[in-house]
């Protein structure tokens, strides 16, 4: 094994390693498109790419470091190292030249080469050496110890080396023989190359380390934020929530808070109102029901009974529709208990509903709403079919309450404008044919303040399936 072996293999491996890696990444992105690329290879989280940002700069600028140590610095010991070598050299042979090869003097000086230069040194008489050309690649020792002997040597020499005693020998002709020098590997390169590639390597990981503490720590609020975000769009109040955190955080968590200040005054302010004007429009209502006990029975008398009525019915909607924003509090609820009520109160009623369930039925909600919710789809039901069935279904992220009949259903350009507060299909508002159209309202409202919401569908039974589906 030549110089050069030695070099690729021991000191320029771990540079040989990471470029062979990043052609391979060159190629494989050089495949993708970009945008697949980029999907590929950036982290989706924002800790993944917090921390990839503070990693891929430090690590190219090691990769960048490290070249420059062993391309500029390392070689730069190498050649003088190698010059140290070849001055050796040169001292034996300007003292065969001088003394020849017989004079005990010169004897002397090889003798005391193996102390002085670490490495035996011999002369053979009439000995010729073949021509040395070097291998196909040069190395950083093999190129600075060639470069060196061409310099201040200008004799033919030839390399050789046993990789496995770690020695070089150095064979120089001379005009009446060969002087042959074998040193060690340790005098052409330094083994503190491996340190430095330690060091770097291990304050990596020292800093990579605490920059992936440090990014934790500064996104647990955010985390925080969004996971209280959720319980809030799920309809569950977090009391105990303070802002924390870097300056932005806080700022993001303040204006968070704010705007659900902002949003439960205005939800209040919208119960109230209709709150109020419900209950002010029943002291001129109740008025004019005493009125009219005291007239004489006229067919006009029970035209204005029929109107009475109505607006009754229309100011109990609003009531209704006002209670869907209470100030009731989400808690663990049977389900199964819940719906059960209501379907008995159906049965009552005279409708012929079953029920099914499929899946663990407790779930954080407010049980009243939800109640008035489920209680308004089945009513719905029962009003325009003969037969109603209701479903629990459990999934994986969110819980369903299915309500499906046989009746007329409802065209489905027209299904999301039956949401829209008293709006009804029935164009005349007929109490026989119909409600006063608050009880898709009410129910999407309720489903709506617990991070869901209510679609309707076509049934298998022919009619409309109503599906309430709640996040958990």
């Amino acid at each position: 094994m030549s110089i050069g072996d030695l070099g690729r293999a021991g000191v320029m491996r771990p540079l040989a390693t990471l470029r062979n890696a990043l052609l391979r990444a060159l190629h494989y992105l050089r495949d993708l498109r970009p945008r697949q690329a980029v999907g590929t290879l950036v982290p989706r989280t924002l800790f993944g790419r917090a921390t990839l940002a503070i990693m891929m700069p430090t690590l190219v600028l090691q990769i960048f470091v490290t070249w420059l140590f062993y391309d500029i610095l390392w070689d730069n010991v190498t050649r003088r190292l190698a010059r140290s070598l070849v001055g050796d050299i040169n001292l034996v042979i300007a003292a065969h030249e001088r003394f020849g090869p017989d004079d005990t003097r010169f004897q002397w000086l090889l003798e005391r080469a193996e102390i002085d230069f670490r490495g035996p040194m011999t002369f053979s008489k009439g000995e010729r050496i073949a021509p040395w050309s070097g291998p196909p690649t040069l190395s950083i020792m093999q190129r600075e110890l060639a470069g060196m002997l061409d310099l201040y040597l200008q004799r033919p020499y030839a390399i050789d080396a046993e990789s496995q005693e770690k020695k070089v020998i150095i064979a120089v002709q001379l005009p009446d023989g060969t002087l042959r020098m074998v040193a060690p590997l340790s005098r052409l390169w330094t083994r503190t190359s491996w340190l430095f590639v330690v060091l770097i390597a291990g304050m990596s990981l020292i800093l990579f380390g605490l920059a992936i503490l440090f990014v934790r720590r500064e996104l647990r609020p955010v985390m925080k934020l969004g996971a209280i975000a959720d319980a809030l769009g799920k309809g569950r109040d977090v009391p105990d929530f303070r802002p924390e955190g870097s300056i932005e955080a806080r700022q993001t968590a303040s204006a968070f808070l704010t705007m659900r200040e902002r949003l439960g005054r205005q939800i209040q302010q919208r119960t109230e109102m209709l709150a109020g004007v419900s209950h002010d429009l029943r002291t001129p209502l109740t008025r004019m029901k005493l009125s009219l006990a005291m007239l004489d029975d006229v067919p006009e008398k029970r035209e204005l009974e029929a109107d009475v009525a109505d607006m009754e019915r229309m100011i109990e909607g609003y009531l209704a529709f006002a209670r869907g924003e209470g100030d009731e509090q989400p808690v663990e609820t049977d389900l199964s208990h819940l719906i059960a009520d209501v379907v008995e109160g159906a049965r009552r009623a005279g409708a012929n509903v079953t029920t099914q369930a499929e899946g663990e039925p407790h779930a954080i909600v407010r049980p009243l709403a939800m109640k008035r919710a489920i209680g308004n789809l089945v009513s719905n039901a029962q009003r325009y079919g003969k037969r109603v069935e209701v479903a629990f279904v459990r999934r994986k992220t969110a819980i369903e309450v299915i309500v499906d009949d046989d009746g007329p259903g409802i065209p489905a350009a027209r299904r999301e404008e039956m949401f829209r507060p008293f709006h009804r299909l029935d164009r005349s508002r007929n109490p026989r044919t119909g409600g006063v159209g608050l009880g898709l309202t009410i129910a999407r409202d309720v489903a709506r303040s617990h991070g869901g919401d209510v679609h309707l569908e076509d049934s298998p039974l022919g009619g409309l399936r109503a599906r309430i589906r709640v996040p958990v």
